[in-house]
């Protein structure tokens, strides 16, 4: 199903290039203005207008991605929350800024479940992390308590980096992966990059993207516009939009170091102008993800799409239904074949937590048995069987128990128990089956194999609680 037809494409391409040559994308970093001059753009201060001949340029010289769907549709874990502030208590009920008592916990859940393949530090500025350089402590804590592959949307900044030097820290933690990895060989991570909408590049961003590709780790550029807030009002505004800024970060990124490759992914929706949240949950949310993809479809950039996720801040119907939305719904409409989802996410962002978690893992796990289709193969005795049944009315003596347990998957989490109206209580099966699956994974989880020197390297970052 494709939301888009090669006239509207190229007609989204037309108007964003224009865009860029005309109003132009700020670039806050005099160095980043120096260089796009040097190599012919018009500058004014900041803002830096980019024609189509150094556009066209840039994606000469950008990577070509081809799509080769292997028919292997799956949802992958990225990380848990990705980047919450804030954490629904499981005991409370209760929502509070996220510790680092959290991040350990949710570093003991996420490595004890195969569905992740990555990791980050997904709870922001956690309260209790006492060290002197806020964003290696956060790195530092993820290599102690996880061997995932690090997949950051968490950038350095001047409020978390030691003295406010973002480029020393964003350096620094490079390197303090691969010292802990043991691994010199590119890339040892990869980090997405948000540009500030409308049509602008903070200084950070600059600086972190900079550092990547000096360091030649994965590239993701990601925008987060909001309709009406942050971005146009209409949906094909939006991608126009980030699109656009994408071109711009491609035009920065190869002019750094020619061949670069660069992945986009889009975090883009519409704006409920009721609460001025984000909708994330939403079938808005999915158009523009289509529509983004479809247009790097084309032009053979590559795209990731991301899912599992929830603008409401509890966890019910409408949390269960969005999170299977934004996973699932993408799959029918691309080529796509990984959808990287974020188990926990809720209220757009804002918050997570560990039950919604374990709901979403289960959610991704049952989504992943359908989608790897049937067993098609015929059992030999099928015949014998149901001529046996007609005598005994009941496959119970007959059925094979192997075939049945390779059949079908059994939740632990979910309740298969029916119902009984003389035993039925107004506890949550589920909520217990959570929790005790929340402590049976702590229980089990144990620390990455580290040597003495890489922990001694370690504990120079770790805030005080972790040593």
């Amino acid at each position: 199903m494709d939301l888009l037809n090669k006239e509207t494409i190229e007609s989204i391409y037309e108007k964003a290039s224009d865009i860029l040559e005309t109003v132009g994308v700020e670039f806050d970093r005099e160095s980043a203005a120096e260089m796009f001059k040097k190599n012919g753009a018009k500058v004014d201060g900041k803002k830096v207008c980019i024609s189509p001949s150094l556009l066209k340029t840039a994606l000469d010289s950008l990577p070509k991605f081809k799509y080769t769907p292997t028919n292997n549709k799956r949802l992958v874990a990225a990380s848990p929350f990705s980047n919450t502030p804030m954490i629904i208590d499981d005991i409370t009920g209760k929502i509070r800024r996220g510790n680092v008592q959290d991040v350990v916990k949710m570093y003991q859940l996420a490595e004890t479940c195969d569905l992740y393949e990555s990791i980050n530090p997904g709870v922001v500025d956690p309260e209790g992390n006492d060290s002197e350089d806020q964003y290696i402590s956060q790195i530092a804590m993820m290599l102690k308590y996880s061997d995932k592959f690090p997949n950051l949307s968490l950038r350095a900044t001047k409020s978390s980096a030691k003295n406010g030097d973002v480029y020393t820290s964003a350096k620094k933690a490079i390197q303090l992966i691969k010292e802990i990895k043991g691994e010199n060989s590119t890339p040892v991570m990869a980090q997405g990059i948000c540009p500030m909408a409308p049509l602008s590049y903070d200084e950070e961003s600059l600086i972190n993207l900079t550092v990547l590709v000096e360091e030649e780790q994965d590239i993701t550029i990601f925008p987060c516009t909001l309709s009406y807030m942050t971005g146009p009002e209409s949906l094909l505004g939006v991608v126009v939009h980030d699109i656009a800024i994408c071109l711009a970060g491609v035009v920065y990124v190869q002019l750094l170091k020619p061949g670069t490759s660069v992945s986009f992914s889009n975090f883009s929706t519409m704006t409920d102008m009721r609460s001025l949240q984000p909708t994330y949950g939403s079938p808005e949310f999915l158009h523009v993800q289509i529509m983004f993809y479809e247009v790097c479809l084309h032009f053979e950039m590559n795209c990731v799409l991301c899912g599992c996720f929830s603008d409401g801040a509890r966890n019910d119907y409408q949390g269960g239904f969005e999170s299977c939305f934004t996973s699932i719904a993408p799959y029918f409409m691309t080529r796509i074949e990984e959808i990287w989802c974020y188990p926990g996410i809720m209220a757009a962002f804002a918050g997570g937590s560990f039950k919604k978690m374990i709901l979403d893992e289960e959610l991704m796990i049952n989504c992943n048995r359908a989608l790897q289709g049937l067993n098609l193969s015929f059992d030999p005795m099928l015949n014998d069987k149901l001529a046996e049944s007609l005598k005994t009315k009941s496959f119970l003596t007959i059925g094979s128990p192997a075939i049945y347990r390779k059949e079908q998957r059994v939740s632990n989490i979910f309740d298969k128990n029916g119902i009984d109206p003389n035993n039925y209580s107004s506890e949550i099966l589920v909520d217990i089956n959570v929790s005790k699956e929340i402590q049976k994974r702590c229980d089990a989880y144990a620390l990455p194999d580290r040597s003495k020197t890489q922990i001694n390297e370690l504990q120079k970052y770790l805030p005080t609680q972790c040593k």
